[in-house]
């Protein structure tokens, strides 16, 4: 952990406690710490004896608007000179959460706030927001007096109010007062002494983000040769000269490609690891197991079999948050099993699909839905059909999931509790809960709404808060060096070039809405003919944990429940009935294997947020050290 408090007093002597930097860099008007590791040492044009320090300074004197937007990396950089000093998050934010106060005060841990406080004040809102989503809002925490640096974003105190050009980089293209407005909870008053504002990295993520690229006939053998060399370089800058690399293998075309690339460039000792889970007939460990002979992998295997539930209080303990996604246990399993025989260096397959965009079918439908003027019609099913109680086996649960995505494209996944179901579980439902805003949606064509999704709930919420938060924060669990080599920024900057129907090739949006395209194209083409025919054949199935194999066991249920019911949350935020009635209803829920396989896994999810957010109320609130 390392902590420190934002000022301008005394910035030659200011000092950065806890952990030691990964590198120091001082002169006569800049003192700089820095965190993590950068991989784009070439692009920065580094000598050999150049600290990662001494770049990131270099490029922040460079340009003080844009500079730190240069670096590639993971890394938590703090900052101090006569006029600013702030901190600095590396794009996708795989090093250190950072939380922070108004007075500038900050931490890579919500805990350390804790130390000298018996209580604080709690945001029930961003409570409710993580029961029905598994994760907070962005930029806050579930105090109202401590807020969370989200990722490729600065925290600034300075002598001037440097905001305008900012905030222009921030709402570029998004057409919408209200996705600007969205920071402005943490743009505070400039005055000495406290925080000026929060910002994000002014890169071309943000920069001109909804401009679609378009081609008719584009050479797809010229684009398929960039990218893999842009894919190799990336895995190169990632391994270095490491003599022993790690993978974690799918048995996809994600992990698949990585493995076939890094063997194009590294003829070492490579292990591979994969989770399965017992009694899976989706399961994809003999695709692992076959793309582990063809590349030579020394193979490693585990299969969760749902007792792995008894970790999830280690597990809120270190991310001194509630959490949930549905691999989160995968990410866990796998990083444990890796054990005390590390490799130097792990590579992860994590947003590719993202990078690409993804649920294109969905996004069609919405675009569709849209432009024929069916939208509230829509609208008015799904409020409908939310109100109300169907049978397990009934089709209407089917349709309103559907359209639950449909309507909310821009949300990310909305697995968890309805608004209705809130209503219920919550003692003060118009208090305690809040439906956070999202942009209005780009339907000036297809490709406008595709490229808006892809940035607004693919990259923001998915890729960093959900993907490679859980990802690299397991990995820092159990000390791994995991990295993500398709995060690279030149590989993201060419994909964000890249023709939307070299992304998802489909013949026209009524096509793709009955679900008749490609998606990521472009890497499928690239990587087929290096892969396994039995990889590239098979339809895609996996992507996702059955949750409720966490809960099929009668007596771990009953468990569980008595400690969700034992609980001071009922004080005064949850309804003790409504969460005894939904216990109830999962346990009747429970032997009825035969109904609609997501119907049991958002039922699942839902029971895994109840006992995330009951265990860190435990944790957090009591003080009690939870175990199962």
């Amino acid at each position: 952990m390392i902590h420190g408090k934002l000022s301008l007093q005394n910035w030659r002597t200011a000092e950065v406690s806890g952990e030691a930097p990964q590198s120091y860099f001082e002169s006569y008007n800049l003192r700089l710490f820095f965190y993590g590791t950068l991989y784009n040492k070439d692009t920065l044009h580094a000598k050999a004896d150049d600290t990662f320090a001494h770049l990131a300074a270099d490029a922040f004197l460079s340009d003080k608007l844009v500079g730190f937007s240069r670096l590639d990396g993971s890394f938590t950089i703090i900052y101090f000179s006569e006029n600013e000093c702030g901190v600095v998050r590396d794009m996708h934010g795989t090093h250190y959460s950072v939380y922070f106060k108004r007075d500038g005060e900050f931490a890579t841990s919500f805990a350390y706030f804790l130390q000298n406080a018996d209580t604080f004040p709690i945001d029930k809102k961003v409570l409710s927001h993580a029961l029905q989503r598994g994760l907070t809002p962005a930029s806050t925490s579930v105090s109202l007096d401590i807020y969370r640096l989200e990722a490729g974003c600065h925290l600034q105190l300075g002598n001037e109010y440097q905001m305008l050009s900012m905030l222009k980089n921030a709402g570029a293209g998004l057409n919408s007062i209200e996705e600007v407005k969205a920071f402005s909870p943490m743009i505070y008053d400039a005055c000495k002494g406290t925080v000026n504002a929060v910002i994000p990295l002014p890169n071309d993520i943000e920069a001109d983000a909804y401009r679609p690229v378009v081609e008719k006939n584009p050479d797809v053998e010229a684009y398929s040769q960039r990218y893999g060399e842009l894919h190799r370089q990336a895995i190169y800058r990632r391994i270095g000269n490491s003599s022993r690399v790690g993978i974690l293998l799918s048995g996809g075309y994600d992990s698949g490609s990585n493995l076939a690339a890094l063997r194009q460039i590294y003829d070492g000792e490579i292990d591979s690891y994969s989770i399965g889970f017992k009694g899976d007939t989706w399961t994809e460990l003999p695709m692992a197991r076959l793309m582990s002979d063809t590349f030579g992998t020394r193979h490693h295997e585990y299969e969760i079999d749902g007792t792995e539930i008894n970790a999830l209080p280690d597990i809120v303990r270190f991310l001194n948050e509630p959490f949930v996604e549905g691999g989160l246990m995968v990410n866990y399993c796998a990083m444990r099993m890796i054990g005390d025989d590390k490799p130097q260096v792990i590579l992860g397959g994590d947003g590719s699909d993202q990078y690409f965009g993804t649920s294109a079918r969905e996004i069609a439908l919405h675009y569709i839905a849209a432009r024929t003027g069916i939208s509230p019609l829509l609208r008015g099913l799904n409020n409908f059909l939310n109100s109300r109680t169907f049978a397990a086996d009934s089709k209407l649960p089917r349709i309103n999931f559907h359209l639950d995505k449909i309507l909310h494209i821009m949300e990310g996944e909305r697995f968890g509790f309805s608004d209705n179901d809130m209503c219920k579980l919550l003692q003060y439902p118009g208090d305690d809960f809040e439906v956070f805003p999202t942009p209005q949606s780009d339907i000036r064509s297809f490709a406008h709404l595709y490229t808006q999704h892809a940035l607004v709930s693919d990259l923001k919420i998915v890729i960093d808060r959900v993907i490679l938060y859980k990802a690299s924060r397991m990995a820092q669990m159990f000390g791994n060096n995991l990295t993500f080599p398709f995060m690279d920024l030149e590989l993201y900057r060419f994909l964000k070039e890249l023709p939307v129907n070299l992304k998802c090739k489909g013949d026209n949006v009524w096509k793709i809405a009955r679900g008749q395209f490609v998606s990521k194209y472009l890497l499928k083409h690239h990587y087929k003919p290096l892969l396994p025919e039995a990889v590239t054949a098979k339809k895609k199935q996996g992507g996702f944990a059955p949750m409720p194999l966490f809960f099929c066991n009668a007596m771990r249920r009953a468990h569980l429940k008595d400690f969700i019911l034992s609980s001071s949350i009922y004080d005064d935020y949850l309804n003790r009935d409504s969460v005894e009635q939904f216990l109830n209803s999962y346990d009747r829920e429970a032997s009825q294997q035969s109904s609609w396989f997501w119907l049991r896994q958002n039922r699942a999810l839902q029971y895994f947020n109840l006992l995330t957010l009951v265990t860190w109320w435990e944790e957090f609130v009591e003080h009690k050290e939870v175990q199962y």
